[in-house]
């Protein structure tokens, strides 16, 4: 009799372990079906790359260039004078006015006095250019990933509302075993 009880309980804890080895294998396959077919990751859009270069070449070029020009010169105001025996008497000055006369004592007396003015005078005046050439150059590059938010599909909502469903069924299904389970373990 003591050794029928004790095959007994001993078949009993067999039956346990054999229930709660199933449980965990049913446990098991569900979880990794239900890694396989839940909601996949997010979807990036292809990244765009920009890359960022600044460079910048000054060329500086001098050049003098000698442009005919006019200058205008002030002539002072002149003055001469001369006296002579002869009758004839010549003074002469490109921007002057002349006055000859014989005195009384027979000497001639000339005079000559020039006009203030300005007389234009042509040179070659040296004109220097100095221009700038600034050459710049830029790359721009930049990473920019753009994370697009979808709806989720009729098949990913389904699965979604299915496995609570499907949880609930084996619960429902499974609860005798699953509360004997429990018991077991709160036993120990």
């Amino acid at each position: 009799m003591i050794y029928d009880e004790d095959l007994k309980s001993l078949r009993r804890s067999l039956d346990r372990m054999k229930t709660c080895a199933k449980i965990s294998i049913v446990l098991a396959l569900l979880s990794i079906i239900l890694c396989l077919t839940s909601c996949g990751t997010t979807r990036h859009l292809p990244q765009e790359t920009v890359q960022s270069k600044d460079s910048t070449k000054v060329e500086i070029r001098e050049k003098t260039v000698y442009v005919r020009d006019t200058v205008i010169l002030k002539i002072p105001a002149q003055t001469a004078e001369r006296e002579t025996q002869d009758s004839t008497s010549h003074l002469e000055n490109e921007y002057a006015a002349s006055d000859a006369r014989i005195n009384k004592d027979g000497s001639l007396y000339h005079d000559l006095k020039t006009k203030p003015q300005d007389k234009p005078v042509e040179f070659d005046k040296p004109v220097e250019t100095r221009d700038s050439i600034i050459y710049r150059t830029q790359y721009i590059d930049r990473v920019q990933t753009v994370e697009v938010e979808r709806e989720l599909s009729w098949w990913q909502k389904t699965q979604m509302y299915g496995f609570w469903v499907a949880l609930a069924a084996i619960v429902v299904i499974c609860r005798k075993k699953i509360f004997s389970v429990l018991k077991l373990l709160i036993r120990i």
